[in-house]
């Protein structure tokens, strides 16, 4: 954890921004040429002149409202209310994003649509629902001061771990229902395919707009209804694999991948591009898949098969939801990549 993560960070449980840090384990670690500039020679636990940065290993967070004690371990803020619901573990905890890979970034550009990377910079960030990082990385990449914050204690680890050369991301295990965080206070809260997973989805899409400053925006993308057979064949799947075994999934998950390799990822590599195949294969399923490691595309569908979803969206929903909550220049954009997902952007008054 840095130091200046402390003026950002809130009690859940009292919302008490009254926080005394305990250390027992800090760590020296340098300072990556351009990480800060001059003017930032006075940030908590940064030492220009040295070039090193003081981080913590091992301590506490002590709220002064209630009495509560949140953990600091493995350098990580651990501010879940007792009896609040961990995440689910991921396939992904050992998946390494590459930053020179483009495909890393050419994903999350199309997820933050219309959302351009100098929209990113110098702007405070929330990255709700971080998963293992892959959105972290970019959008600290661009400019942005970025807190990753999930519920899971393997995205957090693995998000820490893909994101320990960025001086700009800090990792906070916490719950979206009640996020750890000041409230006015950011500029941009994303939350990409998250929502969509959630019992109370318009809960957690409420509270992170309270995050936002105002002028701040709120983007979101989201699962559209399935039809026909991509319905069918998913519920089918996900009704077969609730209960299985991590290793009997994991199994499954490689001959679904092999499958994809076979029948959809290798026609549409090589047809992709040619005039009359190019439409017939860009509707193989999950094609896009094909720029992603075998390794990435077992994990992605472990995960899918794993973690049931919960709720599909329309883009009137989601126009609805931001209207009613008197959000500005809403812009609500259907995605089609195989199946129907939806992008949304809006601006707090």
């Amino acid at each position: 954890m840095k130091y200046r993560l402390l003026q950002w960070l809130a009690c859940p449980t009292c919302r008490s921004a009254d926080l005394d840090l305990e250390t027992v384990r800090t760590e020296t670690r340098p300072i990556l040429p351009g990480a800060y500039g001059p003017d930032e020679q006075d940030l908590p636990g940064v030492d220009l002149a040295r070039g090193e940065e003081q981080v913590i290993l091992e301590g506490a967070l002590h709220c002064k409202g209630c009495g509560a004690v949140w953990p600091i371990r493995d350098g990580i803020p651990r501010m879940l209310k007792p009896g609040a619901e961990q995440g689910p573990a991921t396939a992904h905890s050992l998946t390494h994003i590459d930053p020179l890979e483009p495909a890393w970034e050419e994903n999350f550009r199309d997820l933050a649509d219309p959302l351009q990377p100098e929209d990113l910079l110098g702007k405070l960030v929330v990255d709700a629902g971080c998963g293992f990082g892959r959105h972290t990385l970019h959008a600290a990449r661009f400019g942005a001061e970025v807190i990753a914050l999930d519920s899971s204690e393997d995205a957090v680890a693995s998000t820490a771990r893909n994101c320990a050369d960025s001086h700009r991301v800090h990792v906070v295990q916490g719950d979206l229902y009640d996020p750890p965080l000041h409230d006015d206070a950011f500029d941009l809260v994303y939350c990409f395919g998250v929502l969509h997973h959630l019992d109370r989805p318009h809960d957690v899409y409420v509270r992170l707009g309270q995050l936002l400053r105002a002028g701040g925006h709120l983007a979101l993308w989201v699962y559209g209804p399935r039809q026909g057979l991509t319905r069918h064949a998913s519920n089918a799947l996900r009704g077969l694999t609730t209960n299985m075994e991590p290793a009997e999934l994991e199994r499954l998950s490689t001959w679904i991948a092999r499958g994809l390799r076979l029948f959809s990822h290798t026609p549409y590599r090589v047809l992709g591009k040619v005039p009359v195949a190019g439409p017939v294969v860009s509707h193989l399923p999950v094609h896009d898949h094909h720029q992603w490691p075998f390794d990435v595309v077992v994990a992605d569908i472990y995960d899918r098969l794993r973690i049931p979803v919960r709720h599909w969206f329309t883009g009137e929903e989601l126009e609805r939801w931001l209207l009613d909550d008197g959000y500005a220049d809403i812009r609500v954009t259907r995605r089609v990549r195989n199946t129907e997902t939806f992008r949304a952007l809006a601006q707090r008054r």
